[in-house]
């Protein structure tokens, strides 16, 4: 790593002195994006601050702690103004790293700070020999992604997430086409579609789980054990496979939606599924669906769904 006189601004986040501040500063950088589920993340940091402070254990910290209490801060004048926090995963089969959480002042923007947070980053995972560090960053974060992309990392999916915001429409017969559960033998095609959608490389971060999705005997014992409800919904159109899609209860702010699809979609097709299936789920939790940029977009948005934010996953491979 090169030295340079930014180099005294940047220390290892100490999280006895340094968890809450960057709290603060994650919450004034994404304000406009937090969810639920990111306030959450908010406040579980803030309880970690507390505990560190009260039990003096931030030199026992392990990268492995379920918060993500390790990573890099710049700090000036005794003032946290970027962070970047790095996260142990498992990419592909093999332990990897997930940068996360770079935020900068926005009265110290433009400075070069990311960028050298990012370059030690870097240099942090190459010291442990990982093969792999990943991020994700917004499309409409244009400067962030001239960072990323002139650092190194190769775009790998670009991702479109949709919350229900609408009820579903209600929509007239159309002949040819059939609503119904799903049955057996649609579960090689579905899995097939599946593998598609949501590739193993990017399964770190979607919560995927081929377990509770298989119709076998092996599938319903582990439903049973997890005492998870699954509901699988097909279409076909004149006898032909065109879409399934899968819902059970999830333990975030939304429900998950997981189509199964070809590559080159039924829209219309997928625009009656998703709103048959959405007038069978249980009222009271917004449902969600993780699809690649653009796919089936205009079948998702007329079933009522809008999209919450596109992410550009990204890889820097040693």
């Amino acid at each position: 790593m090169n030295h340079n006189p930014a180099q005294s601004h940047i220390h290892r986040l100490d999280p006895r002195h340094d968890l809450e501040q960057v709290a603060d500063l994650v919450e004034l950088c994404f304000a406009d994006t937090l969810e639920p589920d990111g306030r959450h993340y908010l406040q579980d940091l803030r309880e970690a601050a507390h505990n560190a402070r009260l039990m003096g254990w931030a030199s026992t910290l392990s990268e492995n702690s379920p918060a993500p209490l390790s990573g890099y801060v710049w700090e000036e004048e005794g003032k946290v103004i970027g962070n970047l926090s790095l996260i142990p995963i498992r990419a592909e089969g093999q332990r990897c790293y997930l940068i996360a959480n770079v935020a900068v002042h926005p009265d110290h923007r433009g400075k070069g700070i990311a960028r050298t947070l990012t370059h030690t980053a870097i240099e942090h995972a190459r010291s442990r020999r990982v093969p792999a560090v990943w991020l994700q960053v917004r499309d409409d974060n244009p400067p962030a992604v001239h960072i990323y992309r002139t650092t190194g990392f190769q775009e790998r999916a670009c991702r479109t997430t949709w919350n229900s915001t609408a009820p579903p429409p209600e929509l007239p017969a159309v002949e040819g086409l059939s609503l119904g559960p799903r049955r057996t033998e649609h579960w090689p095609q579905q899995r097939t579609w599946l593998q598609a959608l949501y590739p193993p490389a990017l399964d770190w971060h979607l919560t995927f789980d081929w377990r509770v999705m298989r119709p076998d005997l092996w599938g319903m014992f582990y439903r049973a054990f997890l005492l998870e409800s699954v509901q699988h919904w097909a279409v076909e159109r004149r006898g032909r496979l065109a879409g399934l899609l899968t819902w059970y209860r999830a333990s975030g702010s939304t429900d998950p939606l997981w189509l199964a699809a070809p590559s080159q979609p039924d829209e219309s097709a997928l625009l009656h599924l998703l709103s048959y299936a959405r007038q069978s789920i249980p009222l009271g939790r917004p449902l969600s669906l993780n699809l690649p940029y653009a796919y089936a977009a205009a079948a998702v948005r007329a079933a009522g769904f809008h999209p919450r934010q596109t992410l550009i996953w990204m890889e820097h491979r040693f």
